[in-house]
C-alpha cells in the first residue's frame, strides 16, 4: 500500500470557529490546527495520509475571532451533510443560525480560475472579495476521485439571475483528466484544469443564478440566468428554500448535496484547489460544505444485501425458496476490468444443497456493482443446517491491494405450511338453497410471512359465511413466502335438490306526471311466495307508480324454504319535448312571416298562426293581411304522445329598410365593382361618401345610383372610406345616418 498512499497537501492557514445554532455547530476551540490536520483527519478518507502544505490560498488570520474555514456539524438529517469543512466568505460561525460574520478582506489578487466561472454565470462584475480555498496535491489511488458537498448562499432569493452572484469552484489539475491525452505531441505533460463544482451530467457551474428557485427576484430579469444555464427552470428541483435562514444553516437557500467526481489516472500526482469568494462587494455571504472523509480511498465491499421476495435474514437461505444475494461493490477503479476470484467451504454441497456459484465475476470499465444469486435447493430431506462460507481472493490493481473477505450463509430445511378447511356452525348438507353456513379455516407453519384465505367470490378468511344455492366445495388456501402456487384443504356443503325460483321482470315508458302499474311474477321454488317492493311498504305482487325520472323498481320474492329471490323493472320517464321557434318577416314584404321550428324529437307539429289560419308543416310561413299584433302558438307531440306548446306575439308594423354593404372591390372583374345603397319604404336620400382627410369623393340623391370607387375619373386608392346618409322618410320624417365603407382593389 506504500507505493501510493503519500500526498502532498497545500492548504491555508486554518483556524476553526464555534458557535451553538438551532441545528448546527461550528469548530471554534481556539486551538489552532494545522493545515495537515485538517486535511487528513476531516477531509480525507481514514486509509490515506497527509504531508506539510505547499500554498495558500487567502491571508493569514492571527484573530481567533475572525477565521473563514472551520469544521462543522449538523444534527439535521434534511441538510444532507451532518459533518465536515465549511468555507464561508466571512467568519465560519457566521453560518450558525441566528449569528453573524463581521470578517472582511478585499486584498487578494484575482483568482484566474475563479474568473473563469464568474464568465460562465451570466456575471458583469469581476471584483472578487473574502476568497478563502484550500489546496492540496495527492497521488490517485485509482482510476476516480470524489467527495460531497452542498453550497449556500445570502444571495437567495433576493439577487437571483442578478449579473454579481458570489462564486466557487473545485479545480482538479494534472494529467488525463476525464479521458484526457496524458502527453502534449510534444512529449510534454497535458496539464487540464476542470472544475469539478458543476451540475449533475453538465458542465454547467454550480451558482445562484444556474440553481435557484426557479424564477428570477423581482428585481433581474431572468435574461441573466437564461445566459448562465438555459435549463436554470429545470434544475430548481436541487434547490432546498431556507428563508431568513433561521433553519439549519444561516443562509437564505441551499443546493441538495452533490458529489463532485472525475476520472483519473491511477499513480499520477494531482493537485486540487477548493475556493470561493464574494463577488462585487463583501456583502451578502456565501459558503460551501465539504462532507467529512468523503475523499476516501477506493474500496471493494462484500456483502449479503437482501432476500428476494422473503423476510429471512440476509446470511440465511431456505430451501426452495427466493434466492439470498451476494453482492460486490467497488468505489475505486470503476474505469478498469476487475476480476474478482471466490472460494467456496462449510458441509453444504454444491449442485446438492445449493446451485453451483461461479468462481468469479468481473467487473467492466464503468460498472460499480454485481451480484451472485444463492438457491437453496429442496431436495425434501430434513437435514438441518448447512453451511456455505463465501472468500472473496486478494485483488490487485495497479494503485491498491483489497484483502480478502469472508461472507456465510445458512442453508436451512423449507417448512411447508399446512391448512384446514372446516364447519365453525351449520351442516354440510342443507336442505334449501340459502341457508346460513359458517367456514373456519386454519394454518400452522409456513416460512417468513404466511398467507391464508378462503377463495368464494372475494379473498377472505380465516372466517367467512355462505349461502350456497347448489352444492358447492370451499377451498381454503395457505402460501408462505417462500412457494409459487399456494396449498389447501376444503369442505364440500351439499344442498339437495331444489326448483329455484324464477322471476319475470318489465319495462314501461310513460309520459312526464303519467303513472303506471307493475307486476312482480315469480314461479318455482317453493310456495307460498311473499312479494315486497323494496324502498316501499308494498308487500303485494302490484305496484302502482308515478315517478318524475326513469328509475328501477326493485323486489324480492321469498319462499317457503327462505330462498330470496331478486328482481327489477324499469320504468321509463320520457322527456318532455321542448316547443321552441324563431320567425322572420320576409325581406320587403314584412307581413309575411317565415318561422322555423327548433323543437327536438318531434313527432307531431301544429300551428296556430293566430289570424285562423294553421299548418302542421315543421317549418311555415303565413302571410298576415294587416299589421297588428297576432297570438302565435305551436304544439307539438313525440313518438311516445308527450306534448308540449309554446306561445308568442308576434307584433307585425309597416317599417323602412335600409342597407350599405361596408366593403367592395372595383377592380373591373364585373364582381362587386360598385357600391349603393338599398332600401325599401323610403321617399328619398342623399349619400355622400369622404376620403380619409374629409374630402367629398362622391354624392348622389338617387336611390338606384351606385359609386364605382371613383373621383373625377380617376381611380381612388384602397382604404376606409366615410359616407353619411340623409333618408326622407314618408310623413316627413327624416334619419340620418353615418359609416365606413372599405374600398379593395
Amino acid at each position: 500500500m506504500d507505493r501510493w498512499v503519500h500526498y502532498l497537501f497545500v492548504v491555508m492557514l486554518l483556524l476553526p470557529f464555534s458557535g451553538q445554532g438551532q441545528n448546527m455547530t461550528v469548530d471554534q476551540s481556539g486551538q489552532r490546527k494545522s493545515p495537515m490536520w485538517l486535511v487528513q483527519n476531516v477531509l480525507i478518507g481514514p486509509n490515506l495520509a497527509a504531508f506539510s502544505p505547499i500554498n495558500a490560498i487567502g491571508l493569514p488570520k492571527t484573530q481567533a475571532s475572525s477565521v473563514q474555514l472551520g469544521t462543522f456539524n449538523i444534527n439535521n438529517s434534511a441538510f444532507g451533510l451532518d459533518s465536515g469543512i465549511v468555507m464561508v466568505t466571512t467568519d465560519a460561525y457566521d453560518v450558525v443560525p441566528g449569528q453573524s460574520g463581521s470578517y472582511s478582506n478585499s486584498t487578494l489578487p484575482a483568482s484566474a480560475n475563479l474568473a473563469t466561472v464568474l464568465n460562465t454565470i451570466g456575471s458583469s462584475s469581476s471584483a472578487q472579495h473574502d476568497r478563502v480555498g484550500i489546496e492540496f496535491s495527492f497521488v490517485s489511488p485509482g482510476d476516480s476521485v470524489k467527495f460531497d458537498y452542498i453550497f449556500a448562499s445570502k444571495e437567495y432569493t433576493s439577487y437571483t439571475c442578478s449579473p454579481f452572484n458570489d462564486v466557487f469552484g473545485f479545480f482538479l489539475i494534472g494529467q488525463g483528466i476525464n479521458g484526457a491525452a496524458m502527453w502534449n505531441s510534444n512529449g510534454t505533460p497535458n496539464i487540464d484544469t476542470v472544475n469539478l463544482a458543476v451540475i449533475p451530467g453538465t458542465t454547467t457551474p454550480v451558482a445562484v443564478n444556474t440553481i435557484n428557485q426557479g424564477f428570477p427576484s423581482g428585481s433581474y430579469p431572468a435574461s441573466n440566468c437564461l445566459t448562465a444555464n438555459a435549463n436554470y427552470v429545470a434544475n430548481s428541483f436541487y434547490y432546498n428554500s431556507n428563508s431568513g435562514g433561521t433553519s439549519i444553516v444561516n443562509m437564505e437557500g441551499y443546493t441538495d448535496r452533490f458529489t463532485a467526481k472525475a476520472a483519473v489516472s491511477c499513480g499520477v500526482l494531482y493537485t486540487i484547489k477548493m475556493m470561493i469568494c464574494d463577488v462585487s462587494d463583501g456583502a451578502l455571504n456565501s459558503s460551501v460544505f465539504i462532507g467529512a472523509k468523503s475523499f476516501e480511498l477506493p474500496v471493494i465491499s462484500l456483502n449479503s444485501s437482501y432476500n428476494s421476495g422473503n423476510s429471512f435474514a440476509d446470511s440465511v437461505v431456505v430451501e426452495g425458496c427466493n434466492p439470498s444475494y451476494l453482492v460486490v461493490n467497488r468505489a475505486g477503479a470503476i474505469y478498469d476490468t476487475m476480476d474478482i476470484a471466490f472460494n467456496y467451504y462449510g458441509n453444504a454441497i454444491a449442485a446438492v444443497d445449493y446451485q453451483t456459484l461461479p468462481s468469479s465475476i468481473t467487473l467492466l470499465p464503468g460498472v460499480t456493482s454485481d451480484s451472485i444469486p444463492i438457491y437453496a435447493i429442496d431436495d425434501g430431506v430434513a437435514e438441518g443446517l448447512d453451511t456455505i462460507r463465501i472468500v472473496m481472493q486478494p485483488v490487485t490493481t495497479a494503485c491498491a491491494d483489497y484483502p480478502p473477505q469472508i461472507v456465510e450463509y445458512l442453508i436451512r430445511d423449507h417448512v411447508l405450511p399446512t391448512s384446514t378447511a372446516g364447519l365453525l356452525s351449520g351442516n354440510d348438507t342443507i336442505s334449501c338453497p340459502g341457508d346460513v353456513v359458517q367456514l373456519l379455516g386454519s394454518y400452522s407453519n409456513g416460512e417468513g410471512g404466511t398467507q391464508a384465505w378462503w377463495v368464494t367470490d372475494t379473498l377472505s378468511g380465516p372466517t367467512i359465511t355462505v349461502m350456497p344455492t347448489s352444492t358447492t366445495t370451499y377451498r381454503y388456501y395457505v402460501k408462505d413466502e417462500c412457494m409459487q402456487y399456494p396449498l389447501y384443504d376444503s369442505i364440500t356443503i351439499v344442498v339437495l335438490p331444489y326448483d329455484s325460483i324464477v322471476t319475470q321482470s318489465d319495462t314501461a315508458w310513460i309520459c312526464p306526471g303519467a303513472s303506471t302499474t307493475l307486476l312482480a311474477q315469480a314461479r318455482r321454488g317453493n310456495a307460498p311466495m311473499v312479494y315486497r317492493w323494496l324502498g316501499t311498504q308494498t308487500q303485494d305482487s302490484v305496484l302502482v307508480v308515478s315517478p318524475s325520472t326513469s328509475t328501477w323498481f326493485h323486489y324480492e320474492v321469498t319462499d317457503a324454504c327462505g330462498v330470496i329471490a331478486v328482481d327489477s323493472m324499469w320504468v321509463g320517464v320520457a322527456p318532455t319535448p321542448i316547443a321552441s321557434f324563431s320567425y322572420l318577416p320576409f325581406p320587403g314584404n314584412p307581413l309575411k312571416v317565415g318561422f322555423s321550428n327548433h323543437s327536438s324529437d318531434t313527432t307531431s307539429v301544429s300551428w296556430d298562426f293566430g289570424d285562423g289560419n294553421q299548418s302542421a308543416l315543421v317549418n311555415a310561413e303565413n302571410s298576415y293581411p294587416r299589421p297588428g299584433a297576432y297570438v302565435v302558438t305551436l304544439s307539438i307531440a313525440d313518438s311516445m304522445g308527450c306534448s308540449d306548446a309554446l306561445t308568442l306575439t308576434l307584433d307585425l308594423k309597416m317599417d323602412h329598410y335600409v342597407y350599405v354593404a361596408n366593403a367592395f372591390t372595383p377592380n373591373g372583374d364585373v364582381v362587386n365593382d360598385r357600391i349603393g345603397v338599398q332600401a325599401t319604404g323610403i321617399v328619398g336620400i342623399r349619400w355622400t361618401i369622404y376620403n380619409r382627410w374629409g374630402l367629398e369623393v362622391y354624392q348622389s340623391d338617387d336611390l338606384n345610383a351606385t359609386w364605382d370607387g371613383t373621383y373625377a375619373g380617376e381611380a381612388l386608392p384602397e382604404g376606409v372610406y366615410s359616407y353619411r346618409l340623409w333618408i326622407a322618410l314618408p310623413y316627413d320624417r327624416y334619419e340620418e345616418r353615418q359609416g365606413s365603407i372599405r374600398l379593395f382593389r
